[in-house]
């Protein structure tokens, strides 16, 4: 670890001249979960400014968090982690940083990635800190979710964020590759961002305002009761628009084409009416949806990252198949959140049987049928399983998280509803869906959903189907 003090001032200063460049829009908060109010969040503000310097894009960002101490303890640190130093170590430098007016110490890991600052005073249990940092960073080439790719940048999991902090200790396990390394949340965010004006920008949230220039857009967004902020700079794109929930919910499709775009934003709209009316209401007003190089997608809040290839007619089928498993991230993992470094199963499986399910409504079920024979076939007559589907991350490294997470992650699911049926095992989800409201759900309140849905105790199915003597 290794340890530094900066100088305050100049994060100040610069706070200062940025202060009419932070967006003010008030918050339009999502309805509240029927089992109470959604507690006081956390409140994120970021003044972002993105260049292109050669092949790379580079970012300057401030931020100042308002941070909530919601345990028990009282705290004397804060701890972030910087998820792009994981992606790439190091490639988010760290300017200044502070607490409350003053300057902090703070210790950075090796690779960048969990940042520890020692807070000037300390906050007891249901006070708040400021935080306020400087950093600037350049994205690597990497063709994923961080990085550039061939269609442009894509920043998720780009911004710092609050570590969890639990049974009285920060969350600062390692990142794992496979996966998705990430647990976090619900907070609020106002972002300023100014981008070179040939991008379509996509991303988290809602924009309040904007202003037009020759060579730079500014954007004001509002991005209320979300896990985590995302976003995406696609050049020379195409958008195409579409409704979901009687005119409520706007998808805005970027694509290489008029037709892509918007394949894009009617399959996603689609989605959102289809999960809508089986779980409960998509919170927001707004999602993104844009072309990426990775193979499949990638969730975050109001955006989705799909691979280019799903957006041609030709992959109409494996298209939809993904966008639906995207856009049902946004219930489980973005509304109800979840332990996605000890529990992926709890979001990964439960939505890759959901995007089947939204198939077989969006190009029947002989389509939705064929592409699950031709996607399982491995596992199911080549793959021996001796894992747990509840295995963490670290268990499930190599194929073996594809193959449990995912494949017997949708035929657990396949055989909950044989079991319980289609009526209550969607029952059970919208149960589950609002119990958990903007909060984090685990194995249990899982199980007890389906178990009032069903009418008995699903405990000992839970745990016969999920051991691997179950595929024996």
């Amino acid at each position: 670890m290794e340890h530094r003090r900066k100088s305050i001032s100049t994060i100040l200063r610069l706070f200062a001249l940025a202060a009419a460049f932070i967006c003010a829009a008030a918050f339009a908060v999502p309805a509240a979960a029927e089992n109470g109010d959604v507690p006081e969040r956390d409140l994120y503000e970021f003044s972002i400014q993105a260049m292109e310097e050669g092949r790379r894009l580079r970012v300057w960002g401030l931020m100042r968090l308002t941070y909530v101490n919601r345990s028990a303890d009282t705290m004397y640190s804060i701890v972030l982690r910087l998820h792009a130093n994981d992606a790439d170590a190091n490639c988010m430098a760290i300017g200044s940083v502070g607490a409350d007016g003053r300057s902090a110490a703070y210790t950075l890991s090796s690779d960048g990635g969990i940042l520890n600052i020692s807070l000037p005073r300390e906050i007891a249990p249901g006070e708040s800190t400021r935080l306020f940092m400087r950093f600037d960073m350049t994205l690597p080439e990497t063709g994923d979710r961080f990085g550039t790719n061939s269609t442009g940048y894509m920043l998720g999991n780009a911004l710092p964020i609050a570590a969890m902090y639990e049974n009285g200790a920060w969350r600062t396990e390692p990142y794992y590759s496979n996966g998705d390394s990430f647990y976090s949340r619900i907070a609020d965010y106002k972002v300023a961002m100014q981008i070179p004006a040939k991008f379509a920008l996509a991303h988290t949230g809602t924009r309040m305002s904007y202003d037009s220039g020759r060579a730079y857009e500014t954007y004001y967004i509002a991005a209320p009761s979300v896990r985590e902020f995302a976003f995406a700079l696609i050049p020379n794109a195409v958008t195409a628009e579409a409704t979901a929930r009687g005119g409520r919910v706007k998808v805005h499709a970027l694509g290489q084409s008029k037709a892509h775009a918007a394949f894009g934003a009617q399959c996603v709209a689609k989605a959102i009416d289809f999960f809508s009316e089986n779980i409960g209401e998509y919170p927001y007003s707004d999602i993104f949806v844009v072309p990426f190089d990775l193979n499949g997608g990638m969730e975050y809040p109001g955006l989705i990252m799909i691979n280019k290839a799903y957006f041609k007619s030709s992959k109409s089928t494996e298209g939809a198949l993904v966008m639906g498993h995207e856009t049902a991230h946004q219930w489980f993992y973005g509304v109800v959140g979840s332990d996605q470094v000890y529990s992926p199963w709890l979001d990964e499986s439960l939505v890759e049987y959901l995007g089947f399910d939204f198939l077989r409504q969006y190009a029947g079920s002989d389509a939705a049928d064929a592409l699950e024979r031709e996607r399982y076939y491995a596992m199911r007559n080549e793959y021996l399983r001796t894992k747990r589907l509840d295995g963490s991350l670290e268990e499930l490294a190599g194929a073996d998280y594809f193959f449990m997470v995912y494949t017997y992650g949708h035929d657990f699911y396949a055989k909950l509803v044989d079991e319980i049926g289609a009526g209550a095992f969607y029952e059970g989800l919208k149960t589950y869906y609002n119990a958990n409201y903007m909060g984090i759900g685990t194995k249990e309140k899982l199980i007890a959903a389906f178990s009032e849905a069903a009418g008995r105790d699903l405990t000992g199915w839970f745990e016969a189907n999920i051991a691997p003597e179950a595929a024996q």
